[in-house]
């Protein structure tokens, strides 16, 4: 990413940010009430056997669970990567998105709730027929809101199965409070990811590289984040 692109794309965001800021709540909140929405405490979105239940977190939200509770960062996020079919498909190397460097490291941006060896969240219990969030008080604004959020101006929903389901007008404006916190949250913290950004040079023997590392059992990823960027050895 050169630097033209780099205050092109920060210009963007800003802008957007600019418009969130604006939305009127109670549309957004009229509009989940019509459609409906009552959590049914399946976990199928915290359960990876479902599909896709990566969720990016924040910094800020790192903190907060830091702060309210006994975990370290390592206990609670890792890096964001690209999903893939099975675990298994998310220990090979992708080469690409030229994402990385001439020593091996693969880099991402941004951070994501960790999980398990078997790809379910590490806070939902092992016992399927349990699904309570081991941090629901501090889990991050993605997982609060879901299955609604904010693209393009607009509220959109994923796949859930409590959604049609009858909510009251109050939680209706407390769900809408909580998606425009997240969208403006999000948004904030890639600005500061963009800001914070320097690239990296890429070599012939980068894949080789980050290939012989993984058959020696890690990974090495570069995360780069709004308070910087940092080196993880990841164990696979």
């Amino acid at each position: 990413m050169n630097e033209k692109l780099k205050e092109i794309l920060i210009h963007e965001l800003e802008t957007e940010l600019g418009v969130v800021k604006k939305i009127n709540v109670q549309q957004i909140a009229d509009q989940i009430y019509n459609i409906g929405f009552q959590c049914i405490m399946c976990g199928k979105c915290c359960r990876r056997d479902f599909g896709d239940n990566r969720v990016a977190i924040t910094t800020t939200e790192i903190h907060n669970i830091e702060n309210e509770s006994d975990l370290k960062w390592e206990e609670i996020a890792e890096p964001f990567i690209t999903e893939a079919e099975s675990p298994e498909e998310e220990c090979k190397i992708n080469s690409a998105d030229g994402l990385i460097d001439e020593d091996g490291n693969i880099h991402t941006f941004g951070w994501m709730l960790k999980r398990k060896k078997n790809g379910d969240c590490s806070f939902i219990p092992d016992d399927a027929t349990n699904n309570r969030c081991g941090i629901y008080k501090l889990r991050p604004l993605l997982c609060s809101t879901y299955p609604f959020y904010i693209e393009g101006f607009k509220l959109n929903t994923s796949e859930c199965e409590g959604i049609g389901k009858e909510i009251s007008h109050q939680e209706s404006c407390e769900l809408a409070e909580l998606v425009l916190k997240r969208y403006i949250l999000e948004l904030e913290d890639t600005i500061l990811t963009y800001k914070n950004y320097i690239g990296f040079k890429t070599g012939d023997n980068s894949l080789n590289i980050a290939e012989s590392d993984l058959k020696q059992g890690y990974l090495n990823y570069i995360i780069h984040y709004s308070e910087g960027s940092c080196r993880i050895r990841k164990k696979i």
